[in-house]
């Protein structure tokens, strides 16, 4: 079992199980959220327990998570000991702290790098954090390659072919295409209060993992969505079969009249004008106040199953629903997002400052990473669903 990845997961539920709670309409079944959360409580309870047993057997070594870990190791032989006199470390550096004898001697850096590696149990919480907030990002195809970064996707795919016996075979004309990476510096700057100097170990990580690990995974995911590509990540938007990945009417995009409201027939064109294949893995994503307003109400069970709701999810024929702010109002995407490509050629970074906080007595801390996605446009991976405007 993959616990890093199931954590996450849980969080993910959970912080869905709040957003149901804070629109409740009426129709939330209260009871059978608390239950769901008592068991996802319990299930993590046990999960974190046996988590902490299998670092024990394996002295210190990474427990699994989702993606590859973005951080670096500075030592694979180090033991659980090392790894927490590392963390205190790091963290009493962060908050101007001096540093026991054993501390200090934990305290290394990151080859082939003047920054402090951050200690992987705080990167694992940050992950976790981020998956939180953007959970689309579980479904992206990410990487963490140093530099830029080219990786190749099916382009023109031939059909198998009946063989005579004995008869020559002429190779298929498959095609590769290529989206090529390079890197934007994402950056987030905290003023903190000196008095965060004073706040206990884990206070303070958790402190800077919430505020510098949500605001980065916010800036990603609006990348993911709504990101152009020209000196800036890109994204859906640009994730269409037209010219520099635009959307189309009839080939890959519904538009309804302003004054319209949302049809079956609307959602079901949608569906059908996704390319052959990608829906197995294919997702609804759109804002909250969409969903409630215009797909909701297609909701009949006597009728068809059109719109519903299971596990604490919503489905619209039959693909789960991602609320996300990052998304306009009045419009949705359906795809498969493993065909949105991104990658870290640098990792999330923590650096302070006291100098430059010095007029308003506060603390500045900088995180940063650098980033870079595009889609495998023009594959028919998505469709959008828009709102005219006029």
């Amino acid at each position: 079992m993959n616990i890093e990845k199931r954590r996450a997961e849980i969080a993910a539920r959970k912080a869905e199980i709040r957003a149901f709670l804070e629109a409740d309409d009426g129709k939330v079944d209260i009871d059978a959220l608390e239950k769901e959360l008592r068991a996802l409580n319990d299930e993590d309870a046990a999960l974190e327990k046996r988590q902490a047993v299998e670092r024990m057997l394996n002295s210190g070594g990474a427990v699994g998570s989702p993606v590859a870990n973005p951080v670096q190791r500075r030592d694979e032989g180090n033991d659980e000991e090392n790894e927490r006199l590392y963390r205190s470390a790091w963290l009493k550096s962060l908050q101007g702290k001096p540093l026991t004898d054993a501390e200090q001697r934990a305290y290394t850096t990151a080859a082939g790098s003047a920054l402090p590696i951050i200690p992987e149990t705080t990167a694992n919480q940050i992950i976790k954090k981020m998956y939180e907030v953007a959970p689309i990002i579980q479904r992206c195809r990410i990487f963490h390659v140093p530099g830029n970064f080219k990786f190749a996707v099916e382009d023109v795919n031939d059909d198998a072919e009946l063989h005579t016996e004995n008869a020559a075979i002429t190779p298929a004309g498959d095609k590769l295409k290529s989206v090529s990476l390079t890197g934007y510096e994402i950056v987030k700057l905290v003023k903190a209060s000196r008095a965060s100097s004073e706040m206990a170990l884990s206070a303070f990580e958790a402190y800077i993992v919430e505020v510098i690990a949500e605001n980065i995974a916010r800036k990603i995911e609006r990348y993911i969505f709504s990101g152009m590509g020209a000196n800036e990540p890109g994204g859906v938007k640009i994730a269409g079969k037209g010219t520099g990945g635009a959307y189309t009417d009839g080939k890959d995009q519904i538009t309804v009249a302003k004054t319209a409201s949302l049809t079956e027939t609307d959602v079901i064109s949608l569906y059908g004008l996704l390319g052959d294949g990608y829906e197995r893995n294919a997702v609804w994503t759109m804002r909250k106040a969409t969903f409630f307003s215009d797909f909701f109400p297609l909701m009949n069970k006597s009728k068809n199953n059109l719109i519903e709701f299971a596990g604490g999810k919503y489905y619209i024929m039959g693909a789960e629903v991602y609320f996300t702010g990052s998304v306009p109002a009045s419009e949705a995407y359906l795809g498969d997002f493993s065909y949105i490509v991104g990658n870290y050629s640098q990792d999330i970074t923590i650096v302070k400052s006291e100098h430059s906080g010095l007029a308003t007595n506060s603390i500045d801390f900088l995180g940063s990473c650098v980033f870079d996605s595009k889609p495998a446009a023009g594959l028919g991976a998505f469709v959008h669903l828009a709102k005219a405007t006029a």
